[in-house]
């Protein structure tokens, strides 16, 4: 990294005690830290550690008494470290500087300032590729592609036809962008195909992970709305809207036309079915099964999915069923046995 810790201080909106011109060459965590390397403290329970802690300098909360190293006091120790990774980030991204002469670009192809086209892209014709933007190598840009500002995309991503991509968005290796909808009529004779005509528009800060799939709409469009962030292996189908800031964890799946609302969090291996409205900020925990509409602020969990702690309950008692049946059949047993006892003492 080489940045004085003058320079940091600055990044980070701290207040810097001791040498600003010590040089940082790298990030680390607490207990690991080397001379030349900068970690953090979020709390006071970490600060007894920090004082033997061998880093250049320690990004803190507040002053620590006994500490021998310079320090950077800001109001959240974990955002400024971040802030610092993601420089990190940056500089250690590698790829190839301009248009690489392996690349080939279709017709009516517009390339802005700084855009960076790495060895065997392939462009197809009426492209707009927007200053800033990198395309790893292997990327594929269908026809008519608008690509926006300062657009990261990795090696091995397939962007299909009419897809439009605002700006600073990230898509990682294996993603496919506008792949054709699973769309068929079943008749007696066979499943006949429903073309799929659409597109899908990708908004502002989104960031897509390895190995996602993003079905073009049937008609219409697919939309991921701004700052949604999409974990490797998850499947959005035909005609789907993300809202903003929505998460969605490895291997979520969702069925076409269905509609997430903003601010929402569906944990891995989640599944929605087709036209499903998932209201805003919800939470749906792991494996949750979505096949009826949820309401907005719900915190959810299962097949139907039902009140987080509720389901809790279910799974805790589901543990003890085996043991439950068999006192159910002793407690029956017993019974038959005071029946029969009954039915004896009757008859006499």
């Amino acid at each position: 990294m080489n940045k004085k810790l003058k320079e940091i201080a600055q990044i980070i909106e701290g207040e810097l005690f001791g040498d600003e011109n010590i040089i940082i060459k790298n990030v680390n965590d607490l207990e690991k830290a080397e001379p030349g390397d900068i970690t953090f403290v979020k709390d006071e329970k970490y600060f007894d550690l920090a004082k033997k802690t061998k880093a250049s300098c320690l990004i803190v909360p507040k002053k620590i008494d006994g500490l021998s190293i310079p320090y950077i006091i800001v109001k959240d120790p974990y955002l400024a470290f971040v802030k610092i990774l993601n420089i990190l980030y940056l500089e250690k991204r590698s790829f190839y500087k301009g248009i690489h002469p392996t690349a080939i670009i279709g017709k009516n192809v517009k390339i802005f300032k700084e855009v960076s086209v790495g060895p065997y892209c392939v462009i197809e014709d009426n492209v707009i590729i927007k200053s800033k933007t990198v395309l790893g190598c292997f990327v594929y840009v269908g026809k008519n592609v608008e690509i926006g500002e300062n657009v990261f995309i990795y090696p091995n991503v397939t962007i299909k036809e009419d897809t439009r991509i605002a700006n600073n968005v990230i898509i990682h290796s294996g993603a496919v962008i506008g792949s054709e909808g699973f769309g068929y009529l079943q008749k007696e004779k066979g499943h006949i195909k429903i073309p799929q005509v659409g597109k899908v528009v990708i908004e502002d800060d989104v960031e897509i992970g390895a190995n996602v799939c993003i079905d073009r709409a049937t008609i219409n469009e697919t939309r991921i709305s701004k700052g949604a962030k999409i974990d490797n292996l998850v499947h959005i189908a035909h005609n789907v809207f993300i809202g903003q800031n929505v998460l969605l964890l490895a291997q979520v799946g969702i069925a076409g036309s269905s509609k997430i609302g903003k601010n929402t969090i569906l944990a891995g291996q989640t599944g929605v079915v087709d036209h499903i409205t998932v209201g805003e900020n919800v939470v749906a925990g792991p494996r949750t099964g979505i096949v009826q509409d949820v309401k907005d602020h719900q915190i959810v969990w299962g097949t139907p999915p039902i009140p987080f702690n509720e389901q809790k309950k279910i799974a805790v008692a589901s543990r003890r069923l085996p043991k439950l049946i068999n006192e159910f059949l002793e407690l029956k047993k017993r019974l038959n046995k005071i029946e029969e006892e009954i039915s004896k003492l009757t008859k006499k």
